[in-house]
């Protein structure tokens, strides 16, 4: 029976390129494509592989890829992404993709990452396993669901009085995560904890 695998990319370029790979793995491959996160969480319950980027309209990045793979633990996931930072890497890795390949790989090796985690493997270029500091993403990943409903209504622009009425809670016990999540993110103010919330989110 073929194999089948989803491409999740909002360029077709990008798309073309990663199909091609697909294809000199194995020509027998079925191919699926999707341009959203949304689209490739309806399709992916039935996959042997999904090859996705990150940073696609509505994604929400690094959080949407955690949320995802919490959905999905044991579809062989290749994260195929513009931006080749080590943290990023570090980030995926840590969220339990099976493997990381930037766009600016060659042909050959974007070939094999796919013949890699298509079967089982791991394909990742080292530089997730440095550094001792936590990432964004990491502190994020600390707050509770109730601190993170907190911190979400904190982007939205409420204050605490609000955020109290719209949560259920009282002012007192919001001022009190607030400054936990102040704590567990390091950073000094709410507007440095919003604009965290907004760079994992891109």
């Amino acid at each position: 029976m073929a194999r089948r695998a989803i491409i999740v990319d909002d360029h077709p370029m990008c798309r073309r390129a990663t199909a091609m790979a697909f294809q000199a793995v194995d020509p027998a491959v079925t191919l699926v494509e999707s341009d959203t996160l949304e689209d490739a969480r309806r399709l992916a319950a039935t996959a042997d592989m999904v090859a996705m980027d990150i940073a696609m309209p509505g994604s929400r990045g690094m959080i949407g890829l955690a949320e995802f793979r919490e959905e999905f633990p044991d579809v062989p996931l290749l994260i195929i992404s513009g931006n080749s930072n080590p943290d990023i890497e570090r980030e995926v890795s840590g969220i339990g993709a099976n493997g990381f390949l930037s766009k600016e790989a060659s042909m050959p090796d974007m070939v094999e990452a796919i013949r890699t985690v298509l079967d089982n493997g791991t394909w990742f270029s080292g530089a997730q396993d440095g550094g001792d500091e936590p990432t964004e993403l990491e502190r994020i990943q600390t707050l509770t669901p109730a601190q993170m409903r907190v911190l979400v209504a904190m982007q939205d622009g409420a204050l605490n009085k609000q955020i109290a009425y719209d949560l259920g809670l009282s002012e007192v016990t919001v001022k009190a995560h607030v400054k936990a999540i102040l704590k567990k993110l390091s950073v000094p103010n709410r507007t440095q904890a919003i604009l965290m919330l907004a760079r994992i989110e891109q």
